[in-house]
């Protein structure tokens, strides 16, 4: 087993970010029987988008399901309030 030094750029955590947010908001969309460009008008306007791409909390590497818990909880929260 080799040790890799790989250095992952911002530039990749972002491109991966952005794949990651677009499998989630493909699933989003379907699920809540939606456009995606609505699911990602409405994703970028939320706490999760802002955490997702501040790169350092590193929620792109955790995948499109778990992105997802994030924003529907948020979602969830956000509706609790308003009651």
């Amino acid at each position: 087993m080799t040790n890799s030094s790989f250095i992952v750029t911002d530039a990749l955590k972002e491109t991966t970010a952005i794949t990651v947010m677009r499998c989630m908001l493909m699933s989003y969309a379907r699920d809540n029987h939606i456009l995606f460009e609505q699911a990602l008008l409405d994703f970028a306007k939320s706490n999760t988008y802002e955490a997702l791409f501040d790169l350092e909390t590193e929620i792109w590497k955790e995948g499109p399901t778990y992105l997802k818990t994030l924003y529907e909880k948020e979602l969830n929260n956000a509706r609790s309030n308003t009651l």
